[in-house]
């Protein structure tokens, strides 16, 4: 039996695809093809969603796991160490968000810090929701257009969101309104133009 090590190579997957066309090297085949022309970040990302989707379970491996993120002096964008695996029904429950703007922020806040998904659509925000059994949103897009209005959200590109400065502040803010509303500046009017 021959044997091979794992090598970006695609002459080895043509190998054992030679020796043996079964379902697995079909897939590793069809894998490779689909992500060889991604940049890193963006096959990183896959990779680490098909892991969870897939439920292989275990710790994912060490190039999947994504690039701490260089800290911003004076601002603290991660949660304190999560404790076990915080479920989104848990974390909603601990925000206690009032608004749907506040309730979208917390779910951009828990995907991105503990689901490893820096950018999302909308749906994968409406997705968290049912996950955290929350009331179902009569229009996501209206919630998400709420929480960019108010700052809390930006876009990324592609149609895609993620959470801002702000919105991280809002939700370690949370459940302290008086914190909140420490956030939230009064608008200025702008002065009426003289005839």
């Amino acid at each position: 039996m021959k044997e091979y090590s794992i090598s970006p190579e695609p002459s080895i997957v043509e190998d054992l695809m030679a020796a043996k066309p079964d379902g697995e090297v079909k897939a590793m085949d069809a894998a490779f093809n689909a992500l060889s022309s991604l940049k890193p970040e963006e096959k990183r990302r896959v990779l680490t969603w098909l892991w969870e989707k897939l439920e292989v379970g275990g710790a994912q491996p060490v190039g999947l796991q994504l690039p701490a993120a260089p800290p911003v002096p004076g601002v603290n964008l991660s949660p304190a160490a999560p404790s076990g695996n915080l479920t989104a029904k848990s974390f909603l429950a601990q925000k206690d968000p009032k608004t749907d703007a506040e309730r979208i922020t917390c779910l951009a806040y828990y995907l991105t810090h503990y689901k490893a998904t820096l950018r999302f659509k909308t749906k994968a925000l409406a997705a968290a929701n049912i996950e955290a059994a929350q009331p179902k949103f009569s229009n996501p897009a209206v919630a998400v257009m709420n929480a960019a209005g108010s700052k809390y959200l930006s876009a990324a590109g592609g149609g895609d969101k993620q959470i801002t400065v702000l919105g991280e502040k809002l939700v370690d803010a949370l459940p302290d309104r008086e914190k909140v509303n420490t956030l939230r500046k009064p608008r200025r009017r702008k002065p009426a133009k003289k005839k």
